[in-house]
């Protein structure tokens, strides 16, 4: 019957025998085949017998076995310790994934990249999801070269193109853009009109000029002709201003105020005043409500021996030749003894026989 299934060895039946037993062929050929039956299913110590099923150690264990060579062999405990050194850095009983169903658990059970602060990351590799925003990350795997970018909250970065060569990248009063450049700085009105505020501006300098004065004609033989005042020259600064908005401009002519009020944009009026009409030396035009501003020049007065006097200049002195008059920004009076119109804007005319009318004001609006 030879083993048991548990690994006990039984005599067949007939054995033991006893004193006096004849011994027959049948008993012993029977009993000497059970007995070379349980040999052959015994392992032989020098390796002849290949095993047929797992051998159980019942927790005890193998003494003595050589280093493996190949694949199948078995590895002992110094083969491996000699593959995986075991230093302070290894995981050991107390720092392990022993719980990886629980993620609270497992990062507990680490000593480094749990949850929390880890100053000791110093790349990540194989990250194929990019970060969001909330996680510190920019919502994007690539960045088109030269973009700039913007902030989008929690969502992923915004960007704006460079666009067209010469753009500039302007606030909408909401985000901000890449647009063109208008490459005007400045508009100037010589007859009435609208300014609108140009896209982007929230601040404007504006330069209002009045209208010259008439002269008074004298007498054809005795002279006797006075010039007109120049007009006076407002400067303005206006802030907190919104783009798209309009302002009304008007423009003096002889002897007439210009200006600038509300349009959908609501300021302060500010009015540059005519030069007087001439007679005995007409006074120069005032301004209201400017940053600041320069009166301008008086017409010169008729002399008893029969000399004209000169057209006043624009914001200057009197006579035509004055910093803001004759040769000036805005041009001179008009020349005493002769009917030609003062140069430039808001100039008097000169005093002649004929009646001279002054020059018209202008505004001019710069950012």
């Amino acid at each position: 019957m030879s083993r048991n299934g548990s690994g006990t060895y039984n005599l067949p039946s007939g054995n033991p025998v006893v004193t006096a037993t004849t011994i027959t062929s049948t008993w012993a050929n029977t009993t000497l085949s059970d007995i070379a039956t349980a040999l052959t299913g015994s392992l032989a110590a020098d390796g002849q017998t290949p095993a047929t099923g797992n051998l159980n150690m019942n927790s005890n264990q193998i003494k003595n076995v050589a280093d493996p060579t190949i694949a199948q062999d078995a590895a002992t405990k110094a083969y491996v310790d000699g593959l995986i050194p075991v230093t302070s850095n290894f995981l050991t009983k107390t720092n392990n994934l022993s719980d990886v169903t629980n993620t609270t658990t497992s990062r507990t059970n680490l000593s480094a990249a749990k949850s929390g602060a880890n100053s000791d990351i110093t790349s990540i590799t194989g990250l194929t999801t990019p970060l969001a925003v909330s996680q510190g990350g920019i919502g994007a795997a690539t960045l088109t070269a030269n973009n700039v970018l913007l902030g989008n909250g929690t969502s992923a970065l915004q960007t704006v193109a460079p666009s067209t060569a010469g753009n500039i990248l302007t606030s909408n009063g909401t985000t901000w853009v890449s647009a063109a450049s208008s490459n005007v700085y400045g508009q100037a009105f010589t007859a009435n009109g609208t300014f609108t505020i140009p896209s982007g501006v929230i601040a404007l300098k504006v330069t209002v000029v009045g209208g010259g004065g008439s002269n008074y004609a004298g007498d054809p033989t005795g002279g006797y002709g006075s010039g007109g005042g120049g007009g006076a020259v407002a400067f303005k600064y206006l802030t907190g201003l919104t783009s798209g908005n309009t302002i009304g401009v008007t423009i003096g002519g002889s002897n007439g105020s210009s200006s600038i009020q509300s349009g959908t944009q609501t300021i302060t009026t500010v009015t540059a005043g005519a030069g007087a009409a001439g007679y005995a030396g007409a006074a120069g035009g005032t301004a209201t409500n400017a940053t600041w501003s320069v009166s301008g020049g008086n017409g010169g007065s008729s002399d008893p021996s029969g000399l004209f006097g000169s057209g006043g200049a624009a914001g200057g002195g009197s006579g035509g030749t004055n910093t803001m008059g004759g040769g000036g920004a805005f041009g001179g009076g008009g020349r005493a003894g002769s009917a030609s119109l003062g140069t430039g804007y808001g100039s008097g005319g000169g005093g002649y026989f004929t009646s001279v009318s002054g020059t018209q004001g202008i505004v001019i609006f710069e950012w």
